[in-house]
């Protein structure tokens, strides 16, 4: 499902299959997308899939706030990872010291793997 958005606005798309829903990203995610971006994951938590991908990888920009939303979002009970390690989310990832507690995977097959892992790493 593709989320309409003005033309200055990132694109939202959600693709859901039976291992999990992932959320793709594209462009700039500043101030002015934040409650979007926060509905959208929120929207998707409480559909309860197996999994939740957030794909930043054509991110092109990434607010402090977006950070927020999706720590938010790894703490709502729905196993969920972060794809995507361009520049623009891994500068304030580790700006704001956050590497240990929002782990951004390389792709979304990479991303599926890890959550695969994460239960039986615990």
């Amino acid at each position: 499902m593709l989320i309409p958005a003005p033309s200055s606005c990132p694109i939202f798309e959600v693709t859901t299959t039976p291992e999990a829903s992932v959320v793709t990203a594209t462009g700039d995610l500043d101030l002015a997308v934040t409650g979007r971006l926060g509905e959208l994951l929120s929207r998707e938590v409480r559909l309860a899939p197996p999994a939740l991908v957030f794909d930043a990888s054509a991110v092109t920009f990434c607010s402090a706030r977006v950070l927020t939303i999706l720590l938010d979002t790894a703490s709502a009970g729905v196993p969920f990872a972060v794809a995507g390690r361009g520049r623009a989310l891994l500068r304030p990832i580790a700006a704001l010291g956050l590497e240990l507690v929002l782990p951004v995977q390389w792709s979304v097959d990479e991303a599926l793997a890890w959550l695969k892992l994460v239960p039986q790493l615990r």
